[in-house]
């Protein structure tokens, strides 16, 4: 799957898809980079925050999944392994 022609709105739709049932919130006030805050169920007082995540790093589902994990794993506190957003 392309990401070529999803609008900021529908990938930020599908990334708060994908982290359900938690709850997540992203922003992208400057129209190149989401921030992306992720809680554990409804609540985010105890929320992990992603800043700066270009929005020409998501380029495919794959790159959309990796993503996710990666917040799944901050979350829960487990090493994160992946490559830099770039």
């Amino acid at each position: 799957m392309s990401l070529i022609g999803v609008s900021t709105l529908e990938l930020r739709q599908m990334i708060e898809q994908a982290c359900l049932p938690d709850r997540c919130e992203i922003s992208c006030a400057d129209g190149a980079h989401l921030t992306i805050r992720l809680g554990n169920g409804q609540d985010l007082t105890q929320a992990v925050t992603l800043c700066d995540v270009p929005l020409s790093s998501l380029n495919s589902s794959r790159d959309l999944v990796n993503l996710v994990g990666q917040l799944h794993a901050m979350r829960d506190g487990a090493p994160v392994y992946s490559k830099k957003l770039a």
